[in-house]
């Protein structure tokens, strides 16, 4: 069984009017209420010497003063209060030594931090222009790491690393955000 839902859409002129006449039944209806009210009265007034209704109701009347008497209560023979009895002190046991806690074997830390090399270059201009288009992709500085690697009998090499990550899969996508910004050879490093 399908369900048909009406709407009723009313443009600010029809809505105005709308209020209007709303407005116009509420005081045809206090209107009315009011002679009904005035008629009534105006019939209570003219009974017998035309005023009486307004007598009755303007009339004080005295209301008696009622006085409620306090109960007398027997008097209770005054009660003695018992010391109460004081506790003999009792020796106290030692408490047995505990044994020292033994240590829970702690499981080897997991690597957490991953590092996308961007960049490894024996000339440190080319590693600074580099640092800079990293800045413009929104890596700032301190998280950009430069590695240098100094081996004997040749120039250093400077390995430029973006990170840390919490995992491989984010240093993986952003492994490959930095292949299509123009660092075709970056890849994942765990420490």
């Amino acid at each position: 069984m399908s369900q048909s839902y009406y709407v009723i859409e009313l443009s600010a002129r029809w809505l105005t009017v709308l209020l209007v006449a709303l407005a116009v039944v509420m005081v045809l209806a206090f209107g009315l209420g009011y002679g009904a009210a005035w008629s009534v009265l105006s019939d209570e007034r003219t009974n017998e010497d035309g005023l009486t209704a307004l007598r009755a109701a303007a009339t004080p009347t005295s209301i008696p003063e009622v006085v409620i008497p306090t109960p007398l209560s027997a008097p209770q023979d005054e009660v003695e209060p018992t010391p109460e009895p004081t506790p003999e002190p009792t020796a106290t046991p030692e408490p047995e030594p505990t044994a020292p806690p033994t240590p829970r074997p702690t499981a080897p830390p997991a690597v957490t931090d991953f590092f996308v090399q961007v960049l490894a270059s024996s000339k440190l201009p080319t590693v600074e222009e580099a640092r800079t288009k990293l800045e413009g992709l929104g890596f700032p500085r301190d998280h950009q790491h430069l590695i240098t690697v100094q081996n004997p009998g040749s120039a250093a090499l400077y390995k430029l690393r973006v990170g840390p990550f919490i995992d491989r899969a984010s240093a993986e996508r952003v492994s490959q955000r930095m292949g299509a910004a123009g660092f075709p050879d970056s890849w994942v490093v765990a420490p």
